[in-house]
């Protein structure tokens, strides 16, 4: 019984030639040549039986292939089919309802994660009533996750969100309070906006937090929440434009709100008067004209933080009174303009932030800091610090542990000069006791990231080690070179809390006490 070629499936009895021919046919696979007639007769024999070998094959080939193809079909459907019992068994399914809110409350985003956009539906909650009916009927049911309410109506109104969905979120929040955060535009629809507006001010006596800016057609329907707000502890009020405050000479429908502890109002172009309930604000930072700020601290006996932002004039400060103003609870404090220090005394004050441009620091931090017999514990210097005069007031106030450095202008020299005179070795030495160090870059500049980094391995070397801390962040972006970016890895491994980031407005804000739940 003759056997067959494993190639190409032929008897090698019939595929047997000459020697010669052989020989020849082995040269002809490697080269060119022309075959002869006895090469010819012998290679169609051999591409003959190889194509009939290949179609066998590719026959074959085509019947794994549907195969193939009903094996993959039923296994997706036995998997589906195995996923859906699988969940009949899923340990959410014999989760308590109080539990799955509890997991549902940690997947709402923050106001900050929400703007952007107009409203989002597809984010939570509203995504959890689109999950099974469970889900759904545990979110409707769960009045905290429909607290926030966050209207952005810089848009096109066509993307604002349906008065509907906002009637039905804030009949879902019952009866807990309501954080409302509604930002109005003259460029959008009025109308559509007064809709939304007014939906909310039906609840108005469950507002807990209000943040609003402002057009000139809310603020027409501001006066009807005059003592309608009962419950309202956080306030922030800012303008859209310059139009928007066209008409306007004050807003005093939160006059009355007995609960407000917090307010904070951002004026654009032009100063507008807002009543409040000074005497018992804890925390308040406002812009306005110095005899503003004067009349409402007299009052305010009750903060604790305060941002006090002055609005450049021309006139001449006035004289100290003959009494200061006695802010006894006040434990934070920034002032845009320093020379606000000469009219105030706070002896419980541990955090002092200073806005300076060029002028000497002392001539009013001293006597504010005798005069209030008060001992800070943080400072931060906001505007075009000066290395030399930081280094001066560390010198002088010694329990100083925690410095806030906030660069407004692009000079990039400032910032190394910092690093270099924050740099334990280089003399005279500065506050080697420092646990916190930051750097807030607010302009674009070119900045010697390397030099930062030879300051704070300094600062972590023995005998001082006293450096835990340490942020540099940008309101822009961050341009640091991989060997730097091994150096501050290696100090982050070596305990040191090191946070190097970018597009971080917020957090730099925070540090001179910008309105922190807004």
């Amino acid at each position: 019984m003759s056997s067959n070629c494993s190639e190409c499936g032929s008897s090698k009895e019939e595929l047997i030639p000459s020697p010669e021919t052989l020989a020849r046919y082995q040269r002809l696979l490697k080269s060119n040549e022309a075959p002869g007639s006895a090469e010819t007769a012998y290679v169609r024999t051999v591409t003959s039986k190889t194509a009939a070998r290949l179609a066998s094959l590719d026959q074959d080939i085509c019947q794994l292939r549907n195969r193939l193809h009903q094996l993959e079909a039923e296994r997706a459907q036995l998997s589906e089919y195995h996923s859906q019992n699988s969940a009949i068994l899923s340990p959410l399914r014999r989760m308590p309802s109080e539990i799955l809110a509890e997991v549902f409350s940690s997947t709402l985003p923050s106001f900050a994660e929400m703007g952007g956009k107009a409203s989002d539906i597809e984010r939570s909650p509203w995504i959890l009533t689109q999950v099974s009916s469970r889900w759904r009927k545990v979110a409707v049911s769960t009045p905290s996750l429909w607290q926030k309410v966050y209207i952005d109506c810089s848009f096109d109104a066509t993307m604002y969100p349906p008065p509907e969905m906002i009637q039905a979120q804030v009949e879902r929040s019952c009866p807990l309070k309501l954080q409302v955060h509604f930002y109005g535009s003259e460029k959008g629809d009025s109308a559509s906006q007064l809709r939304l507006f007014e939906i909310l001010a039906e609840h108005s006596a469950r507002w807990e937090e209000l943040s609003i800016q402002l057009t000139g057609a809310l603020v027409l329907v501001l006066p009807a929440l005059r003592g309608r707000v009962p419950s309202l502890q956080r306030l922030w009020i800012q303008w859209c434009n310059a139009d928007s405050q066209a008409g306007v000479e004050s807003i005093k429908c939160f006059e009355t709100a007995s609960s407000l502890l917090d307010a904070g109002v951002d004026h654009e172009v032009r100063f507008v008067p807002v009543l409040l309930p000074v005497h018992q604000l804890t925390r308040y930072g406002v812009e306005g004209p110095w005899e503003m700020h004067q009349r409402f601290l007299k009052l305010a006996t009750n903060l604790v933080e305060a941002t006090i932002l002055v609005q450049t004039s021309s006139a001449p400060w006035p004289a100290p009174l003959d009494e200061s103003i006695d802010l006894l609870h006040l434990q934070r404090l920034n002032v845009s303009e320093i020379k606000v220090l000469d009219y105030i005394r706070a002896p419980a004050l541990s955090e002092i932030g200073v806005g300076l441009a060029g002028e000497d620091p002392f001539e009013c931090l001293d006597p504010f800091i005798l005069r209030s017999s008060c001992t800070p514990s943080r400072l931060c210097i906001t505007g075009c610090p000066d290395a030399n005069t930081t280094a001066a007031i560390l010198k002088k106030y010694p329990l100083i542990t925690s410095l806030n450095l906030m660069f407004c202008s692009d000079d990039n020299e400032a910032v190394d000069e910092h690093s270099t005179m924050l740099t334990v070795g280089v003399p005279p030495l500065v506050s080697p006791h420092l646990y916190e160090i930051r750097f807030g870059i607010v302009p674009p500049m070119r900045v010697d990231y390397p030099l930062f980094l030879k300051m704070l391995q300094s600062r972590r070397r023995e005998p001082y080690r006293a450096l835990g801390v340490a942020e540099f962040l940008a309101y822009g972006d961050h341009d640091v070179d991989p060997v730097t970016l091994v150096g501050m890895d290696s100090l982050r491994e070596g305990g040191l809390h090191l946070v190097v980031e970018s597009d971080q407005k917020t957090c730099i804000d925070r540090w001179v006490y910008s309105c922190p739940w807004n």
